[in-house]
């Protein structure tokens, strides 16, 4: 039960990292068209996965757990993460819409922006471009093709 409480402690760290740090500028695509992940019904699905399967490895601890299974849980919990982060699904993190993160797709680019504010004020400041100058914005890439845009680092008209 102690490395469960500790892997929950890091992870919360590690998430807390990406969302207090500092974004780095980032060029925004010239009148970007950007989609809620909400109405696709297969995003959705894979954020309810993804809950479900840490929901179901919790259920099976208890004060009585034999170490073996503690072990092969940690392995599942383990794996279930790095195959989330290889497989560029981050955004389906439910923990991100539990601290106000909502993930949008660029029908364009297919890139992911997930963000702290409306989504109209992105796809406002991407008017703003010229054919010479690219808007920017300050976000943080957090994955091959995802970026985490916080509205306390960008100053939106």
């Amino acid at each position: 039960m102690t490395t469960l409480i500790l892997l929950i402690i890091i992870s919360i760290i590690v998430l807390l990292v990406y969302l207090v740090g500092k974004g780095g500028q980032l060029f925004l695509e010239e009148n970007i068209q950007i989609d809620r992940f909400r109405s696709d019904k297969l995003r959705n699905d894979c954020m309810y996965n993804y809950l479900l399967v840490y929901f179901v490895i919790l259920l099976t601890f208890n004060k009585n757990n034999n170490v073996m299974l503690m072990i092969t849980s940690l392995i599942i919990f383990a794996f279930i993460g790095v195959l989330y982060v290889k497989a560029n699904m981050i955004y389906s993190n439910i923990v991100l819409l539990l601290f106000g993160y909502v993930p949008y797709i660029s029908t364009e680019t297919g890139n992911i922006y997930i963000v702290n504010f409306d989504i109209d004020k992105l796809v406002k400041k991407s008017h703003e471009g010229t054919s010479s100058q690219s808007p920017t914005i300050k976000a943080t890439i957090i994955g091959n093709g995802v970026v985490l845009v916080r509205k306390q680092d960008n100053i939106f008209s």
